[in-house]
């Protein structure tokens, strides 16, 4: 009996090594975007860095973020500073030879804010907004169908932060957001009734965990453990916890069914 514990004992020990000698830790960049990536007094935090933290981890490596502008970040992994991607999407991470989850883990929803007296209620292409202005904030990503509609003329900026401002002022017809920004991270709600967002949404985008290709193992080992906690309900927590909806109820609440789960402040026109 002696022998066979020993004999196990030393299989157990063998079989243990190579577990350890392949748990990694993933440094994983990302550019600000609230609420689901974000510097909070130096410490990562959001619904991104929550499901990347716990899957991994769940598949034995650690993970630490670095918050960067994005074109940096790419250089980042050109140059192994970092290892891949927080947030990306699928175009960017072909054109790089990044590997990518097989689940996305957010979705950036573009949405169309316009004035409360704004005569279109809905979203039905680039035809309807012709004839509008609408704010650009230099270095922000839109839509293709918006930055190539001829009709609409946009009105470039630094930033963002006045883009309320100069809607309300008629300086700009409609300014274009992404939807879990602003309904969790706008601030004061009754600040945006006098304005409504068209639905459906003008584009939705998903974006993925991207790293580099000598760490595709790393991402099966993300992508095993994401797929448990898709069955398992985890996904849905951390969901809940940052959005205040399960993933599929984000999904119908940003415009992809014509449900509504919720409306708050009024904000979605009807």
């Amino acid at each position: 009996m002696g022998a066979a514990l020993r004999v196990l004992s030393a299989i157990l020990i063998f079989c243990s090594v190579p577990l350890v000698a392949q748990a990694k830790d993933v440094r994983l960049c990302y550019d600000e975007w609230t609420p689901y990536a974000y510097d909070d007094q130096g410490v990562a935090r959001g619904l991104a860095v929550d499901m990347a933290t716990r899957f991994l981890e769940d598949a034995g490596h650690s993970v630490t973020f670095v918050q960067m502008p994005l074109a940096r970040c790419h250089f980042s992994i050109r140059y192994g500073a970092v290892d891949g991607l927080l947030l990306d999407d699928l175009s960017m991470a072909d054109q790089t030879g990044l590997v990518t989850s097989a689940e996305s883990l957010v979705s950036r929803v573009t949405v169309a804010i316009v004035r409360s007296s704004f005569t279109v209620a809905t979203y039905d292409g680039p035809e309807s907004l012709d004839n509008t202005n609408w704010l650009k904030v230099i270095g922000q990503p839109y839509p293709e169908e918006i930055l190539a509609n001829d009709t609409m003329h946009p009105v470039e900026v630094a930033e963002y932060a006045k883009g309320y401002e100069m809607l309300k002022r008629h300086y700009v017809d409609v300014l274009f957001t992404d939807l879990a920004c602003l309904r969790f991270s706008g601030g004061d709600q009754k600040s945006l009734m006098e304005f409504k967002v068209l639905r459906p949404a003008v584009e939705t985008a998903k974006r993925y965990m991207s790293l580099r290709p000598e760490l595709a193992s790393v991402i099966n080992d993300f992508d095993r453990e994401m797929a448990h906690g898709l069955v398992n309900g985890v996904v849905d927590d951390i969901y809940r916890r940052h959005l205040g909806f399960s993933r599929v109820g984000f999904a119908r609440y940003v415009g992809l069914s014509d449900v509504p789960i919720a409306n708050p402040g009024g904000l979605i026109a009807q």
